[in-house]
């Protein structure tokens, strides 16, 4: 007779201390043979045999020792867990103390490796690069280290004399190191070169504001930077206790949020929109006729324009969409090459504090000139535009879309609806050679240049090398060995003492020159087209943040405005307005103010 039992959890082993999978079962049977064969089958199968006494006395007792076995293992087990756990927290408890010592002497190690020893006077030495105005605070930290160390020894600081070019060193504050940090993302500025951030700080917030323009969600922004820079020292805090990722970056961000909101507000004003509403701050000054449905008709008065930004009467016009299209597209536009010619300007005064004339001449010049020849010119389009009333004129205004393919497609000819001005095809064709000529000249020039200047450095070093005796051959040969070694003693003499001992060849590889030419030439060439249509997401984001935002009031607010105005209870009125507000401040915060921020922000960091 036998029984048996699955044991659903893994055994170990005895043997190969393996945790396997095991069953249980007990036999029974009668005499000695019966109990041999049996034996010879388990064994024969791998079972492990445990003797099982015939009498319950000794069953009894052996069931007795094995639980006493199992609950003084239980107790082993019990005790090493807690000795374990007692362990792990005294531990825990000093492991930030441990953690913060092994980074300082993981710091000073990493410092003292960059120190060269010098065997014989048995001292540190290290060179390091200090601002010239730092000079005495450093020499005042060398002597508190000094006197906190308890050296007999004072540190020495020498100012040393080299030809090698600095490291770029900026000073920043809270308000600019933020504006600097997304400069170095980039690239940081060669030593003497013009720091980009100082231009940052007022063009990155006012792109920002040109996108997200509103008096209301520029306001609500700016309340929340004020209240993130009046209590800094708690909110920085308390991102470091968080190292929340997000809280960080707007903490540390939050005067560039300050001036991010303040130029919200300003463009908010220009396009006159609160809350995505059209404002009239200082009174319209077209009339209608008849009242919210003809829409603007006349001026009040001959000559009457509104005093600050888009007049509020184009929010009841019948060409509102078409006419804020419009001037926000060829705003972004404006926007968009200013900036680039800002850029070619930091360019132009960096080469002339470098009193480099060829990056002027081959670099700067033909640059500006294909880049006023075509997008400069467009700009001058736009401006004349605007400033004709073509109204008054009696005369359709003219296409600056089909000005700009007719310039390309058609040179020499201007079809009338793209018509500006008298002797319009003449200036077209002389700009766009301009710009056809400036291209080869940005390519080539620099490149034949600096080659020739090698080859004249090259020939006259052959030259000063060549033999003049005829008649003594070996004369000769000795009087060259003698000048090249004359020649290589002077120039490695001067090459060290112009480098402070440490010399450098100078290789020229006009192969290499000129594809990096080619590569910055066509870079250049498509980066102003694609820069400039790139900025026309200035123009897309601005009328996508202004459409949601008529969307929010009038799909969650206008309805419950409309219930109160027809009449009824108070509070059929209030419930409702209620609700209908508190929706409408959760959409405007959540979407607008934080998703429709953030995208701002990134398509502000992309330009």
């Amino acid at each position: 007779f036998m029984r048996s039992a699955t044991i659903d959890q893994l055994v170990r082993d005895p043997k190969t201390e393996e945790l396997q999978h095991k069953a249980v079962f007990l036999i029974f049977f009668s005499g000695q043979q019966s109990f041999a064969r049996m034996a010879k089958i388990a064994d024969a199968f791998g079972a492990h045999r445990y003797n099982y006494p015939a009498k319950y006395s000794k069953r009894a007792a052996l069931l007795s020792q094995a639980l006493t076995r199992l609950d003084e293992l239980s107790h082993v087990i019990d005790h090493v867990v807690a000795r374990k756990e007692a362990l792990l927290s005294s531990l825990a408890a000093r492991h930030g103390a441990w953690r913060t010592h092994l980074a300082r002497q993981k710091g000073l190690y990493n410092a003292l490796n960059l120190w060269n020893y010098d065997l014989t006077r048995k001292v540190l030495i290290a060179e390091a690069w200090c601002p010239a105005s730092m000079i005495e605070e450093t020499q005042e930290a060398l002597r508190r280290a000094t006197s906190r160390s308890g050296a007999h020894v004072p540190s020495i600081l020498n100012v040393l004399e080299t030809d090698e070019p600095p490291p770029t060193y900026f000073r920043v504050n809270k308000v600019t190191s933020a504006f600097q940090e997304i400069i170095d993302t980039y690239g940081v500025p060669r030593y003497g070169e013009i720091n980009p951030a100082a231009f940052t700080v007022i063009t990155f917030p006012f792109l920002f504001g040109v996108m997200f323009g509103d008096v209301g969600h520029g306001s609500m922004v700016t309340a929340f930077a004020l209240y993130l820079c009046v209590n800094e020292t708690k909110m920085l805090a308390l991102s470091a206790r968080l190292r929340d990722d997000i809280i960080t970056m707007a903490v540390r961000g939050r005067y560039m949020l300050l001036l991010m909101g303040i130029f919200s507000i300003y463009c908010g004003v220009l396009y006159n929109d609160v809350f995505g509403l059209m404002a009239d701050f200082f009174g319209t000054s077209w009339t209608e006729t008849p009242p919210r449905h003809g829409g603007p008709r006349e001026l009040k008065a001959h000559g009457m324009v509104y005093p600050f930004g888009i007049d509020p009467g184009w929010h009841r016009s019948a060409n509102e969409l078409s006419f804020g299209n419009s001037y926000k597209m060829k705003l972004s536009i404006v926007l968009g090459v200013a900036q680039m010619l800002l850029g070619l300007g930091i360019s132009l005064v960096n080469a002339l504090a470098a009193r480099n004339a060829l990056d002027v001449w081959c670099d700067f010049v033909p640059q500006a000139i294909f880049m006023l020849s075509i997008f400069g010119y467009l700009v001058f389009c736009i401006f004349y535009k605007w400033s004709i009333d073509w109204v008054a004129e009696e005369r359709v205004a003219p296409s600056l879309i089909t000005l700009l393919i007719s310039f390309f497609m058609s040179p020499g000819e201007v079809p009338a609806e793209a018509r500006l001005y008298a002797g319009q095809e003449r200036v077209q064709v002389l700009l766009l050679l301009l710009a056809f000529v400036a291209v080869p000249w940005m390519l080539l020039a620099k490149p034949l240049l600096l080659r020739r200047r090698h080859l004249a450095r090259a020939g006259y070093k052959n030259v000063a090398c060549r033999p003049t005796a005829r008649d003594d051959p070996a004369a000769a040969r000795g009087l060259l060995r003698s000048t090249r070694d004359h020649d290589t003693d002077e120039d490695s003499v001067s090459v060290a003492s112009s480098n402070n001992g440490k010399a450098y060849a100078e290789e020229f590889d006009f192969s290499e020159i000129m594809v990096h030419q080619v590569i910055h030439s066509i870079e250049y060439v498509l980066g102003c087209v694609s820069n400039t249509a790139s900025y026309l997401r200035l123009w897309a984001l601005s009328l996508a943040h202004k459409q949601l935002s008529m969307v929010f009031w009038e799909m969650v607010m206008l309805p419950p405005l409309q219930s109160c105005r027809a009449g009824g209870s108070s509070w059929r009125c209030a419930v409702p307005l209620f609700f209908g507000f508190a929706v409408w401040v959760v959409l405007t915060t959540a979407i607008i103010c934080c998703m429709e921020m953030l995208s701002a922000f990134l398509h502000a960091l992309r330009l």
